[in-house]
């Protein structure tokens, strides 16, 4: 009988979507019957509310009818802890297997709020799944720290690569939410303050009046293309063609567009947050700045778009981390273990 994998997860654009979309065009599942289920979509909560009841009588459906299924929930924080709470225990009502894989950027500030029910149901949900997943060591420490439990360390990955375009200069390349914890709004405040040339890539989606009001205010409307949400195609050729991608941002796991970019060989910037630190490392593997720091943020531009004699050693020690530690080869053997684990529990 075919290993049944249930994939629990958000579909919003943004890493967790990513992530499952590459298990599957790499074929993590291709000897196994694999199930996905949408909780959750982002655009608004009525919405939301819909999916995740619908998301609620299918799997149950799945649960009652079904024997040894591995459940494969993916989870951030706020909303997501709560469904995932709701379907680990649906799980384990019905004997099946359960796995959490925790990408939230923002969970160790959201359980260090909670109050001390919730807490103590986040407790259970990281001692008694079957499997706790995580980023990174540092994530996997935490964890531990709270919960007593050792969680296993399973890297997000992409399989991508630089394409034959030649890198056009002062080109800057942000790729993520138009929200406060992304850093765009100080982003847009430290270019405005830059010397040099430069063309700003926004591409993403969110607070979109906010983000065109500063734009407005700031007078920076010649200087910056707005591109919504881009496929992976786009993202490929906008990370081939610029000159640096940053990510100023205030929380994260280990953002799939740093990963992305190491990959592509494009220099970085961004925060030595989550798991941040773990792969790029100053002047080393890209560039660091203090989250919200709008003078570090300019001034760490003007210092990657004016070409250091260091950068191309630098992209070609992010690469060689990249293929040591974040591709397919690498990640789904990890994966299978993990599935064969569960099926022979």
């Amino acid at each position: 009988m075919k290993t049944h994998i249930v994939t629990i997860a958000t579909s919003a654009p943004g890493g967790i979507d990513s992530v499952i979309n590459g298990y599957v065009e790499n074929g993590l599942f291709d000897n196994k019957v694999h199930t996905r289920i949408t909780s959750h979509l982002g655009m608004n909560k009525w919405q939301d509310l819909y999916l995740f009841i619908t998301a609620f009588f299918k799997f149950t459906w799945l649960a009652i009818t079904h024997r040894n299924l591995i459940v494969h929930c993916h989870m951030s924080y706020k909303g997501s802890f709560w469904r995932k709470l709701v379907f680990t225990i649906i799980t384990k009502l019905f004997g099946h297997y359960s796995i959490i894989h925790l990408h939230g950027s923002e969970f160790r500030v959201y359980f260090g709020s909670r109050s001390k029910l919730t807490k103590k149901l986040i407790l259970w949900l990281i001692k008694y799944t079957d499997e706790f997943v995580v980023l990174s060591q540092g994530w996997s420490d935490y964890i531990e720290s709270i919960a007593g439990r050792k969680a296993r360390v399973i890297n997000n990955y992409v399989d991508v690569c630089k394409l034959d375009l030649p890198r056009e200069n002062n080109q800057i390349l942000f790729l993520g939410a138009f929200i406060n914890r992304k850093g765009i709004y100080e982003l847009l405040q430290a270019c405005s303050k830059l010397d040099t040339d430069f063309h700003l890539h926004l591409c993403g989606s969110g607070e979109n009046k906010k983000v065109a009001d500063l734009v407005t205010k700031l007078n920076l409307q010649e200087k910056i293309t707005f591109h919504g949400w881009v496929n992976a195609q786009q993202k490929q050729a906008l990370l081939s063609m610029c000159s640096v991608m940053i990510l100023p941002t205030f929380n994260e796991g280990l953002p799939m567009t740093i990963i992305e970019s190491m990959a592509c060989g494009i220099p970085i910037i961004t925060t030595p947050v989550g798991a941040i630190p773990e792969v790029i490392i100053e002047q080393q593997t890209g560039y660091l700045v203090e989250p919200g720091n709008v003078e570090q943020i300019r001034e760490k531009l003007a210092y990657v778009l004016a070409k250091p004699t260091e950068l191309s050693t630098v992209v070609k020690s992010a690469n060689e981390v990249y293929q040591a530690r974040f591709t397919s080869k690498v990640i789904l053997p990890l994966w299978e273990s993990v599935y064969a684990t569960a099926k022979n529990s």
